[in-house]
């Protein structure tokens, strides 16, 4: 378990070393897990996420979800989560041009995923790998479609290995490759144009649609699942994240590009996770 470990952090290194800036963040969740049959169990749970930097209250999430194991080394799932990220934004009060009253509100957004997971014991190790397809739509009415698509879809694919060897203590390693579908895409003239201001400078711009499919997103976690008897398990745990996006700033008529680049971030979360078996 040790050389696993020490194998993930060093396959890591390298790839967090390319990432332009740091942050930190947290998460706590509750998870009730309900077994409908043997083999087949119904959770539904609530999670906290701050965003980054501890700066502020980053998002709630409802998730509810099903999952069927068939057989002791498959297990198919598939869920729904109701994201609500708290926004900041900001609005001049009409009576006094000079007074802005800040205020915050939130921009729901929906999320739908179907996976499949293969499993194999070796002792007291259980190796798997996760497939899990990813929707998540944007119902924003001012949302820029030329910047992101309005349902985007994702591949992620885990890699995990466990130690179940003690009853109690169960300690855990993944390392995750998340894969973007269906990314904006488009074509510039290659002249850069300037407006006559003088100020802003942009690129003419033609969509070509959602074409660009890119690894976004790098994650190894470590963490362990500690369970108090047959009904409670507390699950302490670190992600370590090396994102990649790729951000295009365009107007409102996709016909302008004010910016396109690839945004690298690290980012370090502490997580806490409790989950009630009945």
């Amino acid at each position: 378990m040790k050389r696993m470990l020490l194998a993930l952090a060093v396959a890591l290194v390298p790839t967090f070393a390319m990432a332009q800036s740091a942050s930190f963040a947290g998460r706590a969740s509750v998870t009730a897990d309900y077994k409908i049959v043997k083999g087949l169990h119904l959770s539904v749970g609530e999670e906290i996420r701050s965003n980054d930097n501890f700066s502020a209250l980053g998002s709630l999430r409802t998730t509810v979800g099903l999952t069927y194991k068939p057989i002791p080394y498959l297990r198919i799932g598939a869920g729904y989560t109701l994201i609500n990220p708290w926004k900041n934004g900001k609005e001049i009060e009409l009576s006094d041009e000079s007074t802005t009253k800040y205020y915050g509100f939130w921009a729901p957004k929906h999320r739908f995923n179907a996976d499949v997971t293969g499993m194999l014991r070796l002792g007291g190790f259980q190796l798997s790998l996760r497939e899990r397809v990813q929707l998540e739509h944007n119902g924003d009415s001012d949302m820029n479609i030329y910047q992101d698509p309005r349902n985007k879809v994702a591949l992620r694919s885990r890699l995990g290995v466990k130690y179940k060897g003690w009853k109690m203590v169960q300690p855990y390693a993944h390392f995750e490759i998340r894969t973007q579908l269906n990314g904006a895409w488009g074509s510039t003239s290659g002249s850069q144009q300037t407006k006559k201001d003088g100020v802003t400078t942009y690129y003419d711009y033609t969509p070509a649609g959602y074409t660009h499919v890119y690894n976004d997103r790098y994650r190894g976690e470590l963490g362990v699942d500690l369970n108090f008897g047959k009904h409670h398990t507390l699950n302490p745990y670190l992600l370590l994240d090396y994102l990649s996006e790729y951000e295009i700033d365009t107007n409102k008529k996709g016909t302008r590009l004010y910016s396109a680049a690839y945004t690298n971030l690290f980012r370090v979360s502490l997580g806490l996770a409790y989950t009630f078996n009945f």
